[in-house]
């Protein structure tokens, strides 16, 4: 049986992922990776900030903002994913801004910035997101009041 993390757990994970990534570890994956990809132009176009509102999804690019968005809770339970993470979306930011928003997200394209820096170029992750799914309202049917269930009978013989 999988135990759940603690909130302590977690936090304890993101303490430990904000100390061994600080911002300027973060900056300098993004400038190794601009250079290599001969997109240095961007480099003061992009940024990137942390967000504890995502849930399942480890990462993301805002690409009209040219903005990253990191998880630090999933981040934080599997640190070894970051530079993975950020190279990934990354390549979504200098992939849009070289072709358009007309290429496929995980094309040719972006594929072969991917393999240029090294990384895989696979688009989704099998990280443990336990906990983290928010569970959907069931919505409930609301019952008609007698007059609003004559009116619909009415209309349905007309």
């Amino acid at each position: 049986m999988t135990r759940l993390t603690t909130i302590d757990d977690e936090r304890r994970n993101i303490a430990e992922l904000l100390r061994d990534w600080p911002p300027a570890a973060v900056d300098a994956i993004i400038q190794e990776m601009l250079a290599l990809w001969n997109a240095e132009d961007l480099c003061d176009r992009i940024c990137w900030r942390w967000n504890s509102r995502l849930r399942t999804t480890i990462g993301r690019a805002l690409l009209e903002e040219m903005i990253l968005e990191l998880n630090p809770i999933l981040l934080g339970r599997n640190p070894d994913e970051m530079r993975g993470v950020v190279v990934h979306e990354l390549a979504h930011l200098v992939t849009t801004s070289r072709y358009g928003f007309a290429v496929a997200p995980h094309g040719r394209q972006w594929k072969s910035l991917m393999y240029a820096a090294g990384e895989s170029a696979r688009a989704t992750h099998t990280l443990n997101v336990d906990g983290l799914r928010v569970k959907a309202k069931r919505r409930r049917r609301r019952r008609k009041s007698a007059v609003e269930a004559f009116i619909a009978r009415f209309r349905g013989s007309l």
